[in-house]
């Protein structure tokens, strides 16, 4: 029986044309078993910047400008996604592309260390 890998990361070019485009309009969304939000490069979900009680509040109306990175995680890859920032997060992602979620908590967790 082959495994079932599960997408931690996607950026919006692949969601945003397929069955997932519904998040744009919740910011949300429950997939495959797995809870996914839309996130900004630095890791803030859409929710935290859209909310005006929130410190992230992006008081422009703008909760993620035209152009700027806007990526659908799993929920709780958020906090690693954060702290290391977009960049070295996909970074982890492309070395280890199928890796089984609790040993890439691990990875992250041994890089945020460092």
């Amino acid at each position: 029986m082959k495994s079932k890998i599960t997408p931690v990361c996607m950026a919006e070019e692949y969601w945003a044309n397929s069955q997932l485009s519904a998040v744009r309009h919740f910011g949300e969304i429950d997939f495959n078993g797995h809870h996914y939000i839309i996130v900004n490069k630095e890791g803030i979900s859409v929710l935290e910047l859209s909310d005006p009680k929130s410190k992230h509040y992006a008081k422009d109306g703008m909760a993620i400008p035209a152009g700027e990175p806007c990526d659908l995680i799993l929920a709780d890859f958020q906090p690693y996604y954060r702290s290391l920032g977009r960049d070295a997060f996909l970074e982890v992602l492309k070395e280890k592309p199928s890796m089984d979620l609790k040993v890439l908590k691990r990875i992250y967790k041994e890089k945020i260390r460092k």
